[in-house]
């Protein structure tokens, strides 16, 4: 911190009460009209563009400006609690919660600040935090937040209680029935019932004001509505969407601005607006803010439409796509100042991909971003070495530099793990499904580091330690074992045990999932571009190479579909919900059937490159009675889906189910497929998408392989 703000009176920062017991008032659902402005105008507004240090000052100043701003505080303490949860920066967490500790000393029947150090010392000492957030109701029952950061506890990990946590978000939302706190909307998905009262008060309180800010929170309305409709009604909810547009369109804005624009568009979009007339309001939107944000993601979409990705295998085709995406790319960078801060971080991150760039260009573009980021992010910006090495080996530019900046990620990584293990708020199974992620990452990373350290002709690279998790035996909860063998190929390399590295080479060619493919108009088969190089380097021929690895390239289809599978952790629970055009599906209607259901949304840009796949298989399987597909749907915004089908011409099964995979699975990737088999038990689950032209006979085939009991 810069030494003027370690300077501030610690006594006087102790002493000032955020709010006391005997106060007539304590902070309510919303801070005051004048900090809601400090919050806008200093914070929010490109906030973001200032480095990471003039953003904690900036924050810390006005927390000393502003003693009493509990709003102040929950940003500070929610974002040390971000940094917490992904392993950075363990030293500014525990400033934060030495801080507020200090203070709960000098004011320990402060109900607030029971509060804010309860909130902070959440995963620390999980018990305590309960302890002194029970403390702050006793004291201030009339005090919303503790309910709030209870229901945070109860909501999953080590702490769950769904008794609880519904007792404690309903009591928060009965209090502030139209709050825009961020959490309290997220966890709201998880209760169903309510969602419905929350938007009935939402409209009520919308209807009656005026304020533009205030009226941005449509778009929270308007996702709830249809959340919380069955689809049979959607048409009459679109209408009434229709009509709160023309009475915003009637409000005069003092200020109006791209948000306020596109808020009008989302929601003549969920009216079902044509396309002609939502396009018509973009035009305009970039007419008169030309370098916003929304103008970009118009712009940005409306070239994607006019662009489709080609095949994966049409050579030509993609060097002319990514040429052009380049171009554009290079031009939205420019353009968009808002969007792409700083500018040298996304450079790297979308145009590093450019085949015409020099060593020399490459490598520089790669500090560049590492600078940006570090300065930007703070300590997360130092977790983004991997990245940087990976892309560094993938063009073959300074492996030194690779290697370097690998050794620095693999002791970050060690020490991410140790804090995540520290932490006393993950349940059994969040702790066991960690390591496992821990475990492959760490594979991983160690694959890498061990190409850079080949690469560089630095056999001193490869700790001890490291050499005995390579060359023990592969790990049970290790399903690749393609890249165990490549690992142990790498290290015979290193070690000068060549003969030993190409019987490990062809072990994990034989093992590979799936044969070399076509990836974005390129051959991608770098296993075998470096067994070869080393085949040729002890005087191989040519001929010699093709017999020795001809057998090797067979896929073998059992290890391939274990590789990409994984049983599930815990039984599906039973559901009954509508779809889109009002058929109600449940796993009792289902029985007799094997049953793929696909996780997607809207915004997942994988799942928009697989769903035109998914068609494809749905359109193989829908004339036959042995198997369903479905899909589950997962935006916020629903009202956005059925124009969205509607468009791309879609016809499978859409079922809303954000509710139901909240609670099933509160932390998700997407796409995610699930297959349930003929008597409704949860088989198996795929997480994320393989983009080769194989995906849908290889889903037909395990669809069959449950329906034959494998």
């Amino acid at each position: 911190m810069p030494r003027s703000l370690s300077a501030l009176p610690l006594l006087l920062f102790l002493l000032a009460p955020i709010a006391r017991a005997d106060q007539p008032s304590l902070p309510g659902c919303e801070a005051p009209p004048a900090i809601q402005k400090v919050i806008k105008e200093q914070l929010d507004s490109k906030f973001y563009r200032l480095d990471y240090e003039q953003r904690q000052e900036r924050e810390q100043l006005l927390r000393a400006k502003y003693p009493g701003a509990i709003a102040l505080y929950r940003r500070w303490i929610w974002e040390g609690q971000i940094d917490r949860s992904y392993g950075f920066n363990p030293e500014g967490v525990a400033a934060t919660q030495s801080q507020l500790h200090n203070r709960e000393l000098v004011n320990p029947n402060d109900p607030v600040v029971l509060d804010l150090y309860a909130s902070a010392l959440r995963g620390t000492d999980t018990p305590e935090s309960i302890r002194m957030l029970e403390k702050s109701q006793l004291l201030a029952p009339g005090f919303v937040w503790p309910s709030l950061d209870l229901a945070q506890i109860y909501s999953e990990g080590r702490f769950a209680d769904k008794s609880k946590f519904t007792g404690q978000l309903t009591k928060f939302w009965s209090a502030c029935p139209t709050s825009r706190d961020i959490f309290a909307r997220q966890m709201l998905v998880r209760i169903p019932e309510l969602q419905a009262k929350v938007a009935r008060a939402e409209r009520e309180s919308l209807e009656r004001d005026v304020d533009p800010d205030r009226l941005q929170d449509y778009e929270f309305l308007w996702g709830l509505e249809f959340r919380s409709t069955s689809p049979q009604k959607f048409p009459e909810l679109r209408q009434q969407i229709a009509s709160d547009v023309k009475r915003l369109e009637g409000i005069k804005n003092l200020h109006p601005d791209a948000t306020w624009a596109d808020l009008l568009i989302q929601g003549s979009e969920q009216a079902g607006a044509s396309r002609e007339s939502i396009r018509a309001r973009e035009d305009a939107v970039i007419a008169t803010y030309p370098h916003s944000n929304e103008a970009y993601y118009y712009q940005h979409q409306r070239w994607d439409r006019a662009h489709p990705e080609p095949n994966a295998k049409d050579v030509v085709g993609w060097k002319m796509y990514r040429a052009a995406s380049i171009a554009i790319t290079r031009q939205w960078i420019q353009n968009y100042p808002d969007r792409f801060t700083p500018p040298d971080y996304w450079r790297f991150l979308y145009l590093s991909d450019d085949d015409t760039l020099t060593e020399r260009q490459g490598v520089a573009m790669a500090e560049a971003f590492l600078k940006a980021a570090q300065q930007h992010d703070g300590p997360a910006g130092e977790y983004l070495d991997r990245n940087v090495a990976d892309t560094i080996l993938a063009h073959d530019w300074e492996p030194a530099r690779a290697l370097a900046l690998l050794q620095q990620s693999q002791e970050m990584n060690h020490s991410a793990e140790e804090y995540y293990q520290k932490q006393d708020d993950h349940s059994e199974a969040e702790l066991k499904d960690h390591q496992k992620a821990a475990a492959d990452r760490n594979r991983l990373l160690d694959g890498q580091l061990l190409l850079a350290a080949l690469r560089t002709h630095h056999p001193e690279a490869i700790t001890p330690a490291m050499k005995t998790a390579i060359e023990a035996p592969r790990a049970v909860d290790d399903k690749d074992e393609s890249g165990y063998w490549l690992r142990r190929a790498r290290l015979a390399a290193i070690e000068g045990q060549q003969q030993d590295a190409l019987g490990y080479y062809q072990l994990a060619l034989r093992t590979r999932p799936k044969p070399p493919s076509y990836e974005r108009g390129k051959l991608q088969d770098n296993l075998g571009d470096e067994a070869q190089a080393l085949w040729t380097k002890l005087g191989g021929s040519d001929v010699a190479w093709e017999a020795w690895s001809q057998s090797a390239t067979l896929a073998d289809a059992a290890k391939a579909d274990e590789a990409r599978w994984e049983k599930p952790s815990k039984a599906l629970p039973t559901f009954e919900l509508a779809d889109l055009s009002g058929k109600t599906w449940s796993v009792k209607s289902l029985n007799g059937k094997v049953v793929l259901i696909n996780l997607w949304a809207t915004w997942c840009g994988e799942c928009i490159a697989e769903l035109p796949q998914l068609q494809q298989l749905y359109e193989k399987a829908k004339g036959r009675s042995d198997i369903q597909i479905l899909t589950f749907n997962i935006d916020e915004d629903l009202g956005q889906v059925g124009p969205f089908m509607k468009e791309k011409g879609y016809t499978f099964p859409v079922i809303p189910a954000l509710s139901y995979v909240d609670n099933v699975l509160p932390q998700i990737g997407i796409p995610q497929s699930w297959v349930l088999d003929a008597k409704g038990q949860w088989e198996w689950t795929q997480v994320g998408y393989g983009s080769d032209d194989a995906w849908v006979n290889d889903m037909l085939a395990k669809l069959d392989a449950v329906k034959a009991g494998g």
